[in-house]
């Protein structure tokens, strides 16, 4: 039966939906304010008037500020790509790219034609002279060598489903094996080989009791198809709502965080604990068998049975009777199958023998392993999807002054009398009562953009709209009659909103948001923020700026970052797009320079900046020249220089430094012409060394322009970047290829031991470049490459000069390239390159002076350890 829905009379719990309540706590606020100054609290007078309508107007706020998040972020044309903009969906934000064993076991599984695999350490043994300091492939059996075994090689073993049979089959299986593992490789981690896991057979004999209308052929093929799923246990794909249904041993059931962790599958979702038990098994107890025959149906009994090893001796296999027939134990690294050809079932029904048709068994055995296989492979990429809520028109708001009585010409009614006089007071009183509508007004706006505080593409909206920094909002109250004589001429909403918030206001609220952001993914950027003003100034909304855009990138970027944190570069790729100017980095340099704000992560060339490409110098009749730094795309001059210089030599020079200058936010100056507008130029102390010829009617606009000619100047021409070399893909494959040096002396704090391959890294950065001059800056960089390294790698971190870098660069590109087979001359020689140039370059420090005692203070100080100490010349008298 349905009941027809009312208002409840029952008082509400939440005062602020209950318009009495509100009342009778403003009546309180009245009467404590005004004492003895206002007595009159009737609902004659009009001061009590207001507080009745506008506490029924708050009562509205409130209900709608109560609607359920999804219905106040939903939108009416694209509540799927507006939800899509606000949170990550479980598929996206929960997986990570492989890190354990069983990780990579379930990408394997998940690929078509493998049934189950496994990861084993492969044992790789090299030898290291300690007395001549170098690494030989061979144990020479001289004094002071010892054996040095490597650690993060991997062997995979597979088992192919049961219709792969070819080699030709097995061998494409392996290709996409393998192409599998390079894409899913872990820093400092090797995959050697694929082979086929090692088989041994068993003969299962049995005599069986089963019930008169028992199908034979039934039962012997489920006792084959049954058993042998208990010696080799294949791994079952489940769906997300099976996952759910699912338990833990304890009872428990399947979290989501639980169920999507690992690697995302396309063929659905695989439990850890029966991934666990599809383990090779170490032995084979005969009651689980007796068990599994027993819980078929039809069989009643079982008269005798026994499981016996087989071994093939001159083509005929033989079977080996077990010491323990109960518990037989299975070699290590190998498989147990059921035979097909050894082994028999004797059946019987009232003590009748029966026997199975073995072609029929063999067909339903074969129809067993097919369903088997669907359910293996159909794919299933099923995800969490984010609610949708209900769009609302949150924003509309209804003046509370339409309620007034009619008398007080408030309404769309107006006053019945032409006076103006009395027409001048009910507007007087309109603007009074604006205050408390503009206010309530601006609540509605406020929830109606939520979406808009709280998407994580942030930064790809502020780049083509800066207002998108904005976090308070407003709208003009037109449903007052004559709104537009109320709120006066040229007040509209961005009016109204630069009253609730400058541009620096609304950079510190955006930067708290994106802080909230990045909380909830348990990132933090105080630590960014605090060395960036401490090290290059505070000049303000400018800075908030660019420490705004580097959390939203961050955040928009999150699912890679934190999914592959761990993850190598694919070192297999040959098109030349993954080997330079590539994107084809670890996900640790990503997740690098995603948290030091370096916009191009690629790999690519950082001894010398091009600045040919987007540059321009103009010659003029005078032989005084120019420069000129334009927008790639817009061409657009983004700077001009300040002055002509002699030869393009020395303007090309200004240009360099210009630009080097023009990505910290200290060196902008800012100024004002007499007519009000702005402008900025690029400033060396007190020197004007290029400008912007552009002028901009509003400050912001001009902070605006700034922020993004830092973030351009950065991502083209900073020079900013990193090159992070894993040692382990430098260990010999071949004869000829020659070794890593080591060192011997035991006070070297730069060598760990003899092992130079195992779990070893090298990054290496230009000491020159951008904000990494700064040694406060530089130590900052340091410190966050060795907290987000994994902890099991030891990081070698070397800050080198342009000219160590250009002498490193060429052998590296030329190894990156070698390293992926797509080159193959001269291999030998471009890996003794790329280690001598590793062997050579050394950190580099700032030059600083020794000063006498009473020096002064503001000369750059010597620090051990962070300097290099310079000379000066003896100045004459």
């Amino acid at each position: 039966m349905l009941l027809t829905p009312v208002i409840s009379r029952a008082t509400a719990a939440d005062p602020a939906l209950d318009q009495r309540q509100l009342y009778a706590q403003g009546l309180d606020g009245i009467r404590r304010l005004s004492r003895k100054l206002w007595t009159d609290h009737n609902a004659h007078d009009p001061g009590i008037t207001t507080l009745e309508l506008a506490c029924y107007a708050l009562t509205e706020l409130s209900y709608r500020a109560q609607f359920a998040v999804e219905d106040l972020l939903a939108t009416e044309a694209d509540n799927a790509g507006t939800m899509a903009q606000q949170f990550f969906t479980a598929r996206q934000i929960l997986p990570n790219r492989p890190l354990t064993t069983l990780d990579y076991r379930k990408i394997l599984i998940d690929l078509d034609g493998v049934k189950n695999a496994w990861i084993q350490a492969a044992d790789r043994r090299i030898y290291a002279d300690t007395i001549k300091a170098k690494l030989l492939a061979e144990d020479s059996g001289q004094p002071g060598v010892r054996p040095i075994d490597i650690q993060g090689l991997y062997a995979v073993l597979v088992e192919y489903m049961d219709d792969v049979t070819t080699k030709a089959q097995k061998q494409a299986i392996d290709k996409t094996i393998r192409t599998a593992l390079n894409a899913n490789r872990n820093l400092c981690e090797l995959f050697t080989t694929i082979g086929e896991v090692g088989q041994q057979f068993y003969a299962l004999c049995a005599e069986l009791e089963i019930e008169a209308a028992a199908d034979q052929v039934e039962i012997a093929a489920q006792i084959r198809f049954q058993i042998q799923r208990y010696l080799a246990p294949p791994v079952h794909c489940h769906s997300l709502a099976t996952m759910l249904a699912k338990t833990h041993a304890d009872g428990s059931p399947y979290t989501v965080p639980e169920i999507f962790e690992g690697p995302a599958l396309a063929h659905g979702f695989i439990d850890d604990a029966e991934l666990d038990a599809a383990d090779l098994r170490s032995e084979i107890r005969l009651s689980d068998v007796i068990s599994i025959i027993m819980d078929i149906p039809g069989v009643r009994a079982v008269r005798d049975i026994v499981v016996n090893a087989l071994v093939l001796e001159e083509g005929v296999w033989e079977a080996v009777e077990a010491p323990d027939k109960w518990r037989q134990q299975v070699p290590a690294g190998v498989q147990p199958r059921l035979s097909e050809e050894v082994g028999r079932f004797v059946f019987y029904k009232r003590n009748v023998p029966v026997v199975a048709d073995p072609s029929r068994v063999s067909d339903r055995i074969a129809a067993l392993e097919a369903e088997e296989k669907a359910a293996l492979e159909t794919v299933n990429e099923e995800d969490l999807p984010i609610p949708l809520g209900k769009a609302r028109d949150i924003a509309h708001y209804h003046s509370f002054q339409q309620h007034f009585p009619v008398i007080y010409g408030l309404s769309a009614q107006g006053l019945s009398t032409q006076d103006p006089q009395r027409k001048a007071l009910a507007l007087q009183l309109k603007g009074y009562l604006l205050f408390f509508d503009q206010i309530m007004a601006n609540y509605f706006a406020q929830l109606a953009q939520l979406r808009k505080l709280y998407a994580h593409d942030y930064a790809d909206a502020y780049e083509t709209d800066p207002e998108a920094a904005r976090t308070c909002f407003a709208q003009r109250v037109e449903t007052i009659p004559d709104f537009a004589k109320v709120y006066g001429i040229g007040t509209d909403v961005a009016k109204l909103q630069a009253l609730l918030e400058d541009a620096d206001a609304a950079l510190v609220r955006r930067n708290r948001i994106l802080d909230h952001l990045l909380a909830r993914l348990g990132e933090e950027f105080h630590d960014y923020v605090a060395i960036t003003q401490s090290a290059f100034g505070n000049p303000g909304s400018q800075q908030m700026a660019a420490d705004a855009l580097a959390k939203a990138n961050f955040v928009a970027d999150y699912p890679k970052l934190g999914a592959e944190r761990s993850l190598a570069y694919n070192d297999t790729l040959q098109d030349a797009a993954a080997l330079w100017n590539s994107y084809n980095v670890s996900g640790l340099e990503r997740r690098l320079c995603r948290l030091l704000d370096i916009s191009n992560f690629s790999r690519r060339n950082l001894s010398t900046v091009s600045y040919d490409t987007y540059t321009e110098i103009d010659s003029t009749p005078g032989d005084e020249y120019r420069f000129r730094v334009k927008h790639p795309v817009t061409n657009k001059i983004l700077l001009s220089s300040s002055t002509h210089y002699a030869t393009p030599e020395q303007a090309h020079a200004e240009m360099e430094q210009a630009i080097t200058l023009a990505q910290q936010p200290a060196a902008y100056q800012r100024k004002t012409t007499v007519d009000g507008k702005h402008y900025f130029n690029i400033v060396d102390g007190s020197d004007v060394i290029a400008r912007r010829i552009e002028y901009f009617v509003a400050e912001d606009e001009m902070e605006a322009a700034i922020s993004l000619l830092i973030a351009h100047l950065r991502e083209y021409y900073s020079g900013e970047g990193m090159y992070l070399i894993e040692n382990i893909l430098l260990l010999p494959e071949e004869k000829d290829d020659p070794f890593l040096d080591i060192c011997t002396d035991p006070g070297c704090t730069d060598c760990a031991d003899d092992d130079p391959y195992s779990y070893r890294l090298h990054f290496i950065l230009p000491a020159y470049a951008g904000r990494f001059q700064n040694m406060d800056f530089r130590r900052f960089v340091e410190e966050t490459i060795r907290q987000e390294t994994p902890a099991h790698i030891l990081p070698k971190v070397c800050w080198i000069d342009s000219d160590n870098m250009a002498m490193l660069e060429g052998p590296y590109r030329d190894w990156v390239s070698l390293r992926s087979g797509a080159t193959s001359a001269d291999r030998k020689a471009k890996i003794q390159a790329l280690i001598d140039a590793l062997q050579h370059v050394k950190n580099v420090y700032p030059t600083r002076l020794l000063h006498d005692c009473g020096s002064d203070e503001s000369k750059p100080p010597f620090i051990l350890g962070q300097s290099a100490l310079g000379s000066e010349g003896m100045k004459k008298e």
